[in-house]
C-alpha cells in the first residue's frame, strides 16, 4: 500500500513537472512568433524595402518559419485542449469556411490559395499562443520583455543604421523621408506595434514599478510621433476612451451597439463621403482633407467594383498586388492603378470576399467578442483591457487602412489577439463561476484537504 501510494505521488510530481515543461515550450513558441512579427522588417516577407507591397509574394524562409512555429505551438497544446478548443467558436468557422470557398473562383486561385493558407496559419498560431499559457499573467510579462527588446532594436535601427531605421528620399515614397520605421519595412507596420506596447504598458500597471512602465513608454510615444502615423496616434486616445466605456457595462445590447456606432462613425466619415455631400462635408471639417489624402479615388473604384461582384467578390485576398490582373489596373487613375491596397479594410475585405463574406467577418469580429463581454465578470480588468484595446485598435484601424484577413499584418493579427483573448477571459470567468467555494464543498472533502 505504501508503495503504491508513493507511486502516485511520484506520478503527479512527473506530470506536474511534465507540465512545466510544457508551459516553457509555449513560452518558447509566444516568444518565436513575436519575433517574427515584430523583428522582421516585413511581416509578410524578409524584405527593407518601403514599397508596402514588397511582400506579396512571401519568401521560402518566411513560410517555412512561420508552419514551423505553428507546427512547435500545436505540439505544445497538450492539456489545454479544453480550452483552446473554444477559441473555435461558429462564427470562427463559417468565416474561415467562406474564405475558403472564394478560393478556386479567385481572379488568381493559386495566389489566393497560398495567401489563403499564410493567413490560417497566422492565425492559428496567434490563436494559440495567447490561448495555451496556463497562467494569464504569464502572458503580461512575456509581453514586458519583447517589448524592451523591441524598443532597443527599432532605436538601434534609427541612430546605428538610418538607411534602414528611417524612409529615405529615394525609397517609394519620398513624401515620408526621414520618418522613422525602425526595424520594419514602412512606418505603417511601426506604428500600431507602438501603440500596442503602450497598451501592454498600461495594462501592467500595479505588477511593474511605475517609473520602469514610463520608462518603457516614453519611447514608444517619442517613436509613434516621429514615425508620422497619424491614424496610429488618433486612435490611441480614441479607443483608451472607448474600451473605458466598454468596461463599465455588463449588457452585450450595450457593448454591441457602442462598438457598432463606433465602426458606424469611421466608415461613415470614410466611405459615405464618397457617396454623400453631406458626409464629404463632415470629413472636411472633421480631419480637414475631404479626400483623405486621396484615398477617396480608390474608395470610388472599390465601391463600383463591389456593387459589380457583390456576392463572391475578386476570391479571398485576391485583388490587390497581383499584377495586371488587378481590377485596380484597368481603373483609369495612376493613383489607383499603383496603390498595394485599399486603405480601407471593410471595403477591401467586400471586394475579395463580398458582402456575405463580409457579414461572416463582422460576426467573428464584433458579435463574438461582445457577447463574450457580457458574460465575463469583472474581477481584474487590466489583462481583459488590454485585450480590449487590441480588438477595438484592429476593428478602427481598417478604416483607413487595409489590414483585415491581412496574412501576418501586426494590425491584423493583434485584432485576433485580443478576440481571442477576450475569449479567454470568458472562459476562465465561467471556470471560476463553476468551482465550489471552500464553504459548499462536503465535509469529508473539506477534512481531505485539511
Amino acid at each position: 500500500m505504501a508503495r503504491a501510494q508513493a507511486g502516485f505521488a511520484g506520478g503527479r510530481v512527473a506530470g506536474a513537472g511534465g507540465g512545466v515543461q510544457w508551459e516553457h515550450l509555449r513560452y518558447a513558441a509566444f516568444v518565436g512568433f513575436f519575433l517574427m512579427i515584430w523583428f522582421f522588417p516585413n511581416p509578410n516577407a524578409v524584405s527593407f524595402r518601403e514599397d508596402p507591397g514588397a511582400g506579396r509574394e512571401g519568401t521560402f524562409l518566411v513560410q517555412l518559419l512561420w508552419f514551423g512555429t505553428f507546427g512547435f505551438a500545436l505540439l505544445n497544446v497538450q492539456d489545454r485542449w479544453g480550452d483552446v478548443r473554444q477559441q473555435f467558436d461558429l462564427t470562427l468557422i463559417l468565416l474561415l469556411g467562406w474564405c475558403a470557398a472564394t478560393v478556386p473562383l479567385a481572379i488568381l486561385p493559386d495566389v489566393s490559395m497560398r495567401r489563403y493558407i499564410f493567413t490560417l496559419v497566422a492565425m492559428l498560431v496567434a490563436i494559440l499562443c495567447i490561448a495555451t499559457p496556463r497562467r494569464s499573467a504569464s502572458i503580461l510579462w512575456l509581453f514586458l520583455g519583447i517589448i524592451l527588446a523591441e524598443t532597443l532594436t527599432k532605436y538601434v535601427f534609427v541612430f546605428a543604421i538610418p538607411e534602414f531605421g528611417k524612409h529615405g528620399l529615394f525609397g517609394a515614397e519620398p513624401q515620408l523621408n526621414g520618418l522613422w520605421k525602425g526595424q520594419f519595412a514602412h512606418k505603417n507596420i511601426a506604428g500600431p506595434v507602438c501603440v500596442f506596447e503602450l497598451f501592454i504598458l498600461y495594462a501592467a500597471r500595479g505588477r511593474v514599478q511605475s517609473s520602469w512602465l514610463v520608462l518603457l513608454a516614453v519611447p514608444q510615444v517619442l517613436f509613434l510621433v516621429m514615425s508620422g502615423s497619424k491614424t496610429s496616434l488618433a486612435l490611441l486616445v480614441a479607443v483608451f476612451i472607448l474600451s473605458k466605456v466598454v468596461l463599465q457595462t455588463r449588457s452585450f445590447i450595450v457593448i454591441l451597439l457602442t462598438v457598432s456606432s463606433a465602426v458606424f462613425a469611421i466608415n461613415a466619415l470614410t466611405i459615405l463621403s464618397t457617396l454623400s455631400d453631406f458626409f464629404h462635408e463632415v470629413a472636411r471639417l472633421v480631419i480637414g482633407d475631404a479626400s483623405f489624402t486621396g484615398r477617396t479615388d480608390v474608395w470610388a473604384m472599390l465601391i463600383r467594383y463591389i456593387g459589380d461582384n457583390p456576392f463572391m467578390g475578386a476570391g479571398m485576398l485576391s485583388f490587390w498586388q497581383i499584377g495586371p490582373a488587378s481590377p485596380a489596373a484597368t481603373d483609369g487613375n495612376t493613383w489607383v492603378s499603383v496603390a498595394a491596397y485599399g486603405h480601407q479594410g471593410y471595403l477591401d475585405t467586400a471586394a475579395t470576399i463580398g458582402l456575405p463574406g463580409l457579414t461572416l467577418a463582422l460576426l467573428f469580429l464584433i458579435l463574438r467578442p461582445a457577447l463574450d463581454l457580457g458574460r465575463i465578470d469583472r474581477t481584474d480588468t487590466r489583462l481583459l483591457g488590454m485585450y480590449v484595446s487590441f480588438w477595438l485598435f484592429g476593428l478602427l484601424h481598417n478604416g483607413t487602412e487595409s489590414n483585415m484577413l491581412g496574412r501576418a499584418d501586426n494590425a491584423w493579427l493583434f485584432l485576433v489577439i485580443g478576440i481571442a483573448g477576450i475569449r479567454r477571459c470568458r472562459v476562465e470567468s465561467a471556470a471560476l463561476k463553476a468551482a465550489p467555494s471552500p464553504a459548499r464543498l462536503p465535509s469529508g472533502r473539506q477534512a481531505g484537504r485539511a
